[in-house]
């Protein structure tokens, strides 16, 4: 029953939100949360009552879910591509695209090698690991917010692509027509809303409304046989720079509704994994990880000739999140790659935050440090008694 489902899914929240909570209380780590919310998922997807899962999710349900999270994720990251939050520079241009071309090319070879899949996955491999998540270095923000929409309508894009079966012009023709009605409807949504909205506040019902709009929006363009991912990052777009946006103080979804889908995506996932590491999968998922570190790295190292390597290897090894999470999840459940991809792409996405504990971990006795040094200073400076009585002029002294 649907509202079974439902019920599922509320006591799943719930579990994050507890979770949440001990890790706010603790002052844990961001990245151990988020691995925590994996494994814990994990746990409860391989969980059961006799011989009963203990979540008996619908199949058609988890997909319809599953889709659901991409298309709100999806919009919530293309309300960022606006100049007032990116600044496109060509720094910022050439070292999203060098390193989605140096991914592309060598992370798609390795991943198809190692682990016996056909080159398209191995592609798609590649986008997934060009995303950028900046919970923990600000500095990668405008990368981020950048690259994460465009992984995942590449991602998609280039299967849908793919999976055509005709001559390439036709296929070509198809898929322009394909990105041409997802573009008018995305922008005909977009301006029949947001002149509904003109000089009104935006609160908390009006997320809400606006995330039915493009869940509403993704449905109507796939039966018009358009992308619907491409509409909803347009309307994600169009709302960006539009007046009704710059005129609100909404940037982004509410702490709320953002930690919710993040609580979900992270669970969820251990609900589409089939775990079978075998065959080496341990060695070989943390050998791509090292190679897609190392591509990082010098990338990022004749980008930023002026950083410390200190500050290359922070932000070379930004962990991973909700992108990957969300693609594992989708592709998973619809089954478009294959399995060992997705249980690979799981275990780098732990090895990342268990490298994004570690970076944690050492920032923080960084700052540690600093705390320490700057209350010495203060002391040589004023002395260890700070409370004593200071006169405003030094000369009454004298008086």
């Amino acid at each position: 029953m649907l509202v079974e489902q439902f019920i599922y899914i509320f006591v799943i929240i719930l579990i994050g939100v507890i979770v949440l909570n001990l890790r706010r209380r603790a002052d844990g780590s961001r990245s151990g949360y988020k691995l925590l919310l994996v494994l814990l998922g994990i746990l409860l997807g391989l969980s059961t009552i006799g011989a009963a899962p203990l979540f008996p999710f619908d199949p058609y349900f988890l997909k319809s879910l599953s889709v659901f999270l991409l298309v709100v994720l999806l919009f919530e990251l293309s309300i960022r591509l606006n100049p007032d939050n990116i600044r496109l520079t060509k720094k910022n241009i050439t070292l999203f695209f060098t390193i989605l071309i140096v991914n592309i090319i060598f992370l798609s070879i390795a991943a198809s090698f190692l682990l016996k899949i056909n080159f398209l996955s191995g592609v798609v491999f590649a986008l997934i690991m060009s995303s950028v998540e900046y919970f923990l270095v600000d500095y990668l923000k405008e990368e981020g917010d950048l690259a994460n929409p465009l992984v995942i309508f590449f991602g998609f894009g280039i299967m849908i692509f793919y999976g055509l079966q005709d001559t390439m012009i036709n296929n070509v023709y198809f898929f322009l027509k394909y990105l041409l009605i997802g573009l008018g409807t995305g922008v005909i949504v977009g301006i029949m809303v947001f002149k509904s909205m003109k000089n009104k506040p935006i609160d908390s019902a009006h997320e809400l409304g606006l995330i039915a709009v493009a869940v509403s929006t993704y449905i109507i363009t796939e039966q018009l046989a358009g992308s619907g991912l491409f509409a909803v990052m347009v309307l994600g777009m169009f709302f960006g720079n539009s007046y009704v946006r710059k005129t609100s103080s909404l940037r982004s979804f509410s702490p709320f509704i953002f930690k919710s889908l993040e609580m979900l995506i992270y669970l969820l996932i251990g609900f589409v994994v089939v775990v079978n590491f075998s065959d080496g999968l341990w060695w070989k998922s943390l050998a791509i990880f090292f190679l897609y570190i190392l591509l990082r790295f010098i990338v990022i190292h004749f980008t930023y000739r002026r950083h410390s390597i200190q500050n290359k290897l922070l932000l070379t090894f930004a962990p991973k999140g909700m992108i990957v999470g969300v693609m594992i999840l989708v592709l998973g459940v619809y089954h478009s790659v294959e399995q060992v991809l997705i249980n690979a792409t799981i275990l780098i996405l732990v090895y990342s935050l268990i490298a994004g504990m570690f970076i944690e971990y050492i920032e923080h006795k960084k700052m540690l440090r600093l705390d320490k040094l700057f209350k010495i200073l203060v002391n040589i400076r004023f002395g260890r008694k700070r409370d004593l009585p200071r006169l405003r002029h030094p000369h009454t002294y004298h008086k």
